[in-house]
């Protein structure tokens, strides 16, 4: 983005490299993942609205509006709101654990947003904050509808759905032509790609095979991984400062997650 990609335009491209890379590598080794019923379509439709192009919109759009860090601590709400969702779609207990969990991540997360917004003056944007609230109800359906869609197809078949599709509808929204005279730098350019392969086809196609192997719940648990990572990314790469309160708020998160994860290791 700071090279001159728009939301729009960078979101679009990194579906589109995405689906160009991987429909002729599932077509050359995988002929059977390109199959669907016809009925399932409407579904993987929704599912690609959802868990690809308003997840990635809000996601960039979020980022766009506030930092790389308040994002990340925002998106990473997803796991309370899978843990929850769970109950009522998988039958899933509810526990003590899970209970207390869940207002700690929400405080943290929190926490991080007013640090952000008093370093800043108060000059926060609210869309900012709520598209990355918005990107973690995405993350949320990605791991439950997902898991849903993998009782009857394989990994493989759901993220190649999941990035042709979405890399259609985001193409149409975006006007095809105005996309075509769009005027990248080359160095974007690159960045676009490096974004279509690794947190696309490599990040969306091993999390979905994850999927196939463990709950939906557990799934979105050990993704905590991608938070430290990326707090850590965006002050060594990009110089984002990071406060004692927004560590405090970090600090909480990880918390609730802990406390997951040891309910589950109990179990």
């Amino acid at each position: 983005m700071d090279e001159g990609a728009s939301v729009m335009q960078l979101t679009a491209f990194a579906f589109v490299i995405s689906s160009l890379v991987f429909l002729p590598l599932v077509a050359l080794f995988d002929r059977q993942s390109l199959r669907i019923k016809r009925k399932d379509l409407p579904e993987f439709l929704m599912f690609s609205i959802a868990a690809g192009v308003f997840l990635n919109l809000a996601f960039f759009g979020a980022i766009h509006l506030t930092s790389v860090t308040l994002t990340i601590v925002l998106n990473f709400s997803y796991p309370s709101i899978v843990t929850v969702a769970s109950f009522f779609l998988f039958g899933e207990k509810m526990s003590l654990g899970k209970i207390l969990a869940l207002p700690l991540t929400f405080t943290g997360c929190v926490l991080v947003a007013l640090a952000q917004d008093l370093r800043e003056g108060i000059s926060f944007s609210v869309l900012g904050i709520l598209l990355g609230l918005g990107s973690a109800c995405g993350s949320a359906a990605y791991y439950l509808w997902g898991k849903k869609l993998e009782e009857r197809y394989s990994p493989i078949t759901v993220v190649l759905y999941l990035f042709v599709l979405s890399a259609i509808m985001l193409v149409m929204v975006a006007n095809p032509i105005s996309l075509a005279n769009a005027s990248i730098p080359a160095t974007a350019w690159i960045f676009i790609f490096v974004l279509a392969l690794f947190p696309g086809i490599i990040g969306f196609a091993t999390s979905m095979i994850a999927l196939k192997h463990i709950e939906a719940s557990k799934a979105s648990i050990v993704s905590s991984i991608e938070p430290v990572i990326a707090v850590a990314l965006a002050f060594a790469i990009l110089s984002e400062k990071v406060t004692s309160v927004q560590l405090v708020g970090v600090a909480l998160v990880f918390i609730g997650v802990l406390l997951l994860r040891l309910e589950r290791n109990a179990v």
